[in-house]
This record gives structure tokens, C-alpha cells and sequence, in this order.
């Protein structure tokens, strides 16, 4: 990133906590400014990025789809999509929030 890009970006974030400050992303409407804040806070890198954990999501995911089968026809469940706290039946199609992350 260039010099004028950190400094548009800074200039960005001052004003968006300005906005914030003043109650402006309380109103009604205003749910916009909290996310900018946080996208230019990502940019700047002065938010901390965001934690992989979907190697240990999968694992422990491997566990609940072995323990549990579908309520409603008692098929096998397979987890959605890497990352994923949620299974799907393979015969019914019916899906499941198999864990609960804090």
C-alpha cells in the first residue's frame, strides 16, 4: 500500500470514530459505520486477524457426525462444507447445528 492510500485510510478512520463518537452508528441506518470502522482497521492492520480454526472445527466435527444421526430418518449425517458447525442428512436433506462456538 502506498503512502496516500495509509493516509486517505487514517483520515477515513478518524472521521468513521468521529461518526461513532457522536452516536451516529446507534441511529437507525448507521449499522454501515461500525462496519467501515473495521474494514479500515483491517487494512491499516491494526485489528488483529481473524483466527483460522477450521482444522479444529473438522476434527471435532468428525467426532459429532460419527456420535449422531438424523432425528428425523435416523440416516447418516455428513458436515456441509469445511469450517462448517452444520451437517446435513444424506437422505432426507435435513440440516443440523451439530456444535456451538463461543
Amino acid at each position: 500500500m502506498s503512502v496516500t492510500d495509509n493516509d486517505h485510510l487514517h483520515r477515513q478512520l478518524i472521521r468513521l470514530g468521529d461518526m461513532i463518537g457522536d452516536g451516529l452508528a446507534d441511529e437507525p441506518g448507521g449499522t454501515w459505520i461500525k462496519r467501515e470502522y473495521k474494514q479500515c482497521m483491517r487494512a491499516l492492520g491494526i485489528a488483529p486477524p481473524r483466527r483460522n480454526r477450521s482444522a479444529l472445527i473438522d476434527e471435532r466435527m468428525q467426532q459429532r457426525v460419527a456420535e449422531v444421526a438424523c432425528s428425523a430418518c435416523a440416516g447418516e449425517l455428513k458436515q456441509t462444507r469445511a469450517g462448517s458447525t452444520r451437517a446435513k442428512c444424506a437422505a432426507c436433506g435435513a440440516l443440523f447445528q451439530l456444535l456451538k462456538l463461543k
